[in-house]
Order: C-alpha cells, then sequence, then structure tokens
C-alpha cells in the first residue's frame, strides 16, 4: 500500500494490507471502521464480540490521532496475509514546530536541534534518539514503552505497548514531520522497530500539490 500525505507531503509504502483514515472526517472514518471490522470478523452472532473488540481498538486509534491533530491514520491489518499485526501509523507537521533561523536548513543541523530540545525538556524516550538516514529522508527516532493494565472477563494483565516516533526533517526548511507508530505488541520490541524502521527508511517527500 502506497499512502501519501500532504502538510507537507510524505509518502509511506506500507507493506500488506493497511486501513488509511482521516482522522478529522468522524462520521467517514466510523462507517470505513464498520466496514472492514464486518470483513475481518464476519457477520455472524458468535463474532459480536471479536467484532466490538476490533472496533473498539480502530476507534481508539482514531481518537488519539484526532486528540493529536493527526493529518491521516493508518491502521495496520496484516503485513502479510494471514498474519494480524495489531498497528498504527499517525503523521502531522506539529505546529510551531520550526527550528531556529540560524541553524540552517541541513537534515543533520535540523535534527541535531530537536535532538538537543528534545533532551533539554525531558522529553519521554529522548535517551533512546537515534539518527536514521534513508535515501529520500532523514529523521530522528525515539521510541519508549509503557504497561497498560487490561481487565476483561474478570480477569486483570498487564500488557506492553510501543511507540515509536520518526521525526522527518522537511527538505530545504526548517520544519519537522512527526511520524508516529504504536503497538501492543511490546514485547516484540526489536522485531516491531526493525518493521517501523524499514517503513521509515522507505519514506519520501514528493512536490507539494499544486496550488487550487
Amino acid at each position: 500500500m502506497t499512502a501519501s500525505v500532504t502538510a507537507p507531503r510524505l509518502t509511506f509504502q506500507l507493506p500488506g494490507r493497511w486501513l488509511a483514515l482521516d482522522p478529522r472526517a468522524e462520521d467517514e472514518a466510523s462507517a470505513r471502521i464498520d466496514q472492514v471490522v464486518r470483513e475481518l470478523a464476519g457477520p455472524a452472532d458468535d463474532a459480536a464480540i471479536a467484532r466490538r473488540r476490533l472496533r473498539a481498538g480502530f476507534q481508539r486509534a482514531v481518537d488519539a490521532a484526532r486528540d493529536a491533530s493527526a493529518h491521516a491514520l493508518f491502521l495496520c491489518i496484516e503485513v502479510v496475509p494471514g498474519l494480524s499485526t495489531p498497528a498504527s501509523l499517525t503523521v502531522h507537521a506539529p505546529a510551531g514546530m520550526r527550528m531556529s533561523p540560524a541553524i540552517g536548513t541541513s537534515p543533520d543541523a535540523v535534527l541535531g536541534v530537536l535532538q538537543e530540545s528534545l533532551s533539554a525538556i525531558g522529553a519521554d524516550g529522548a535517551a533512546t534518539a537515534q539518527r536514521l538516514d534513508g535515501p529520500r529522508a532523514s529523521m530522528l527516532r525515539i521510541d519508549r514503552l509503557h504497561e497498560d493494565t487490561v481487565e476483561e472477563d474478570g480477569a486483570t494483565a498487564v500488557a506492553t505497548r510501543l511507540e515509536a516516533e520518526y521525526w522527518f526533517a522537511v527538505p530545504g526548511s526548517k520544519q519537522v514531520v512527526l511520524a508516529s507508530f504504536a503497538t501492543p505488541l511490546g514485547e516484540l520490541r526489536h522485531a516491531m522497530l526493525s518493521l517501523f524502521d524499514s517503513i521509515a527508511l522507505a519514506a519520501s517527500f514528493g512536490p507539494e500539490p499544486p496550488a487550487e
């Protein structure tokens, strides 16, 4: 799946099947979620619980993306046929995230200042910051693990959630674009980071869309 996001335009090559949603379009996103849930869980009465769980998970991702003012949300259905891989990707250009005019517009300068800033403010995950350079884009990655308490059918369990943020330097500017991945498969941190890295490193910025 090829996914393009504008402001500025960043394109990802997403492996397998992903559901693309605009979190700002609530009714449309809800209808698309219902459609995919019926496809994945089936319409049978005995699949009602599975449909409810799937829908709740997708809806939480949509709500979180909307709260973060994301421009786009992609929900992973499967990376390869038959292998369900719960993961999400949200993309947005944070307002006000432009580096100091004195630093220039090279990726080294922009990402260097960004890393210093994240460390200075004690951003969660700043200690994991790692510079990555793909053939068409440069970025700074930070990741973090969260432990979530999950209650279901009277039982309580602790699940580990992985979040990985990729801060892309927009070519020729002082602006950055944030691509944030999340998955409940935190116990597979290295494997999931490898997947997310491969997607981020293949991303590219395209030309700005023509003015209307």
